[in-house]
């Protein structure tokens, strides 16, 4: 017995199987940080301050936005700053009050040593950042404090001057 199946079945069928792969397309589009906002100035090309085979793995599924390297805390040896996007505001560790991290793409600022033989260590890792940052560089040195800022730009273009101090950054005049 040869039954056609009817019309409605036929149409809802392949609109459903459309449905599928294009929320499919959709959910990778965005675990791959297409939908980032376009005021982000990326610099791609961080290769000349991470080189090829680092130690300390950094995680596939962040994107790095820029990279510096300067002696962000006055030690003497120079650190690597990056300005990363990753999903959630924390890591696997996280504060005790936070009972699931967000799924989102958040932006962080990542500050790590080369260790030499041993490779990068993290020195501090933000938790996602209260602003937004289209940019960052390395700017003119702190008065008093013998070091120089880091200096991160807004979409808007505002300027806004960040210091070391003892544990995480601060801003700074």
């Amino acid at each position: 017995m040869d039954r056609k199946l009817p019309r409605f079945i036929r149409i809802i069928i392949p609109v459903f199987a459309a449905v599928v792969i294009a929320g499919s397309a959709l959910i990778l589009l965005w675990l791959h940080g297409a939908f980032l906002p376009r005021w982000i100035k990326w610099n791609r090309d961080v290769s000349d301050v991470i080189p090829e085979g680092v130690k300390y793995k950094l995680s596939d599924d962040w994107i790095i936005q820029n990279a510096v390297v300067f002696d962000i805390d006055g030690c003497g040896e120079d650190e690597t700053v990056l300005l990363v996007w990753k999903r959630g505001s924390y890591g696997r560790l996280r504060p005790t009050w936070v009972k699931r991290d967000e799924i989102g793409f958040s932006q962080h600022i990542f500050i790590y040593k080369d260790q030499g033989n041993e490779g990068w260590r993290p020195i501090w890792m933000s938790s996602r950042l209260f602003f937004e940052a289209a940019d960052f560089s390395v700017g003119d040195e702190i008065k008093g404090a013998g070091r120089r800022s880091l200096d991160t730009v807004s979409p808007d273009g505002d300027v806004t001057r960040w210091g070391w101090l003892s544990w995480g950054l601060v801003e700074v005049d």
